[in-house]
């Protein structure tokens, strides 16, 4: 689809939603929450670190500034996370990203480096209880995590379930105070309606980020499109994080030139390698992604008629 079909989807979808939920909830919420290009409630409700979440299309920025370098495999070993933070800690990474028994440990490795600790919570199904979502981010947030991502409720929202899924996240969002949340939404199980409406959602919610995938699902991982969508549901007062399959520069590229302005990876240091140290213009990257994207993929990453990264 063109970016101009995309944005017209994702216009139709939002007052879809707005008009479904006008008088179906009962709940006197206000459905102009959810337009596309709406204006949330205000920032202070976030930590910080919320700076994080704005467009990048602006100034200039390294690379490694929007990797969430992770580990999420069960067998992780102690060594294994504690080479995860070292990496991160080098390369300033934007976070590590791991399951909720490695917190205590990131946020004493990574103490005073500037790097953030984000784990996930209903992970990787997102199939528990709003309850005991919220207890596992409480006790994430209280042990030292600035960032949750938390998987939505898949099969409440598959079942058109809307209420149950934005129930869901505020729980978790009110539980996480004051870290960010992401909803991860495991956007390749889903239509182009339901993503965004999953995203807009997210957003009346209080989320910070919404999150394309878990990269746990056999049904794949973030496409250029579900980012692009994502974007356009929630404009630029959320962050959107591209994660499940993004292995190398000129994927990362593209997912940035798609809206992204953050991914999630094991191959972090891959792309700090690639495209040097920066910082970079992104505005400059966005006005012509496919070159600098044929660049990496070549192995240079030298913008055309430029000097390397």
């Amino acid at each position: 689809m063109t970016e101009a079909e995309l944005a017209a989807l994702a216009d139709q979808i939002v007052a879809r939603v707005m008009r479904g939920r006008s008088g179906a909830s009962g709940r006197g919420r206000a459905p102009a929450a959810l337009a596309a290009r709406a204006s949330i409630r205000p920032l202070d409700r976030a930590p910080a670190r919320t700076v994080a979440t704005r467009s990048i299309a602006g100034g200039m920025h390294r690379m490694a500034d929007l990797v969430d370098h992770t580990l999420l495999k069960a067998e992780a070993t102690r060594a294994e996370i504690e080479k995860l933070c070292a990496e991160a800690a080098t390369h300033h990474f934007a976070a590590v990203c791991v399951n909720p028994t490695w917190v205590g440990t990131c946020v004493e490795q990574l103490a005073g480096s500037g790097v953030a600790v984000a784990t996930v919570v209903g992970f990787p199904l997102g199939a528990t209880t709003s309850r005991a979502k919220a207890a596992e981010a409480r006790e994430a947030a209280a042990t030292g995590a600035d960032e949750i991502d938390m998987v939505v409720a898949l099969g409440r929202l598959k079942s058109g379930d809307w209420a149950h899924v934005e129930d869901d996240i505020r729980a978790v969002v009110e539980a996480s105070r004051p870290s960010i949340v992401k909803v991860i939404i495991e956007s390749a199980t889903l239509t182009p309606e339901e993503i965004v409406q999953a995203s807009a959602i997210s957003k009346e919610a209080g989320a910070h980020f919404v999150k394309t995938s878990t990269g746990f699902h056999a049904a794949g991982g973030a496409t250029t499109e579900a980012v692009r969508l994502m974007r356009l549901a929630v404009g630029d007062d959320l962050g959107v994080k591209a994660s499940g399959g993004v292995r190398d520069c000129a994927s990362a590229l593209a997912m940035v030139a798609a809206g992204a302005n953050r991914i999630g990876t094991s191959s972090g240091v891959g792309f700090v390698t690639c495209l040097g140290p920066g910082p970079v213009s992104f505005r400059e990257l966005l006005a012509n992604p496919h070159a600098h994207a044929a660049a990496c993929t070549s192995g240079s990453c030298q913008p055309p008629g430029g000097q390397p990264y």
